[in-house]
């Protein structure tokens, strides 16, 4: 039986969660986050990413608690959660609107059969699964649920064709305004308003690759460029 909280005493709310996650994990939650970070930073300065931190739901009570691997919130009032261990939803001022798991071999279950009551509790309007594996544990490598009506009701993920860009499964996220894409071995976001990419670390570190070698080609250039101009000044004028 928990003992009952003495009147005035300060409530410890937990760092956390300490779940073990493997690197395939570990790898599709950060380009997630990277991705969703640069993207919001952008469009949505009142947006915040929680990545694998324990959002606490109800003042006073730190048993009521989740961690998603990813989950984003609107008109959050930033400087309440920044740099923050924890996410306090009456302090940040907003609940998240959109949260992913990504399934391990030890969390898949509980993604499956426990996590969309919680969800729902926390007020979540778009619940997403990713499982890395390419659907071993779950069945489908991308599913999601948004809640209408009181009710998780299945987003329509669609099967393409991969092409140059290797999506073979999509769906859109109204909370996000992004369509998510399963091009293995990552999940990728889309922007379809516009009609673009979000980058993640990957995507960030080839740009600046590309950008050092366009740099290095252009200075190159310059310099036979000054080389030719120099041996024809040399032959008009041998003296």
């Amino acid at each position: 039986m928990l003992a009952a909280r003495q009147p005035g005493a300060e409530v410890y709310y937990p760092e956390g969660p300490r779940v073990p996650e493997g690197d395939m994990q570990t790898r599709r939650r950060m380009e997630l986050v990277v991705a969703l970070r640069g993207w919001l930073a952008e469009h949505h300065p009142d947006a915040w990413v929680c990545s694998d931190i324990n959002i606490y739901y109800q003042q006073g009570d730190p048993r009521v608690v989740v961690a998603p691997d990813v989950a984003v919130a609107f008109g959050v009032n930033t400087a309440a959660v920044e740099n923050k261990g924890t996410y306090k939803v009456w302090e940040a001022g907003a609940v998240p609107a959109f949260a992913l798991e990504i399934a391990s071999p030890t969390t898949h279950k509980r993604d499956l059969h426990e996590k969309p009551a919680t969800f729902a509790d926390l007020g979540v309007a778009e619940y997403w699964r990713l499982d890395p594996t390419g659907g071993e544990l779950l069945g489908t490598p991308l599913a999601g649920e948004r809640r209408r009506m009181g009710r998780w009701e299945p987003i329509a993920v669609t099967a393409e064709t991969p092409s140059s860009n290797g999506v073979q499964l999509r769906g859109h996220s109204d909370a996000l305004g992004l369509d998510l894409c399963w091009a293995p071995p990552k999940l990728r976001l889309y922007h379809p308003a516009i009609g673009t990419w979000l980058r993640d670390h990957e995507d960030e570190a080839a740009r600046a690759n590309s950008a050092e070698a366009r740099a290095k080609a252009a200075e190159a250039r310059a310099k036979a460029a000054e080389a030719e101009l120099a041996s024809l000044r040399a032959r008009l004028d041998p003296s």
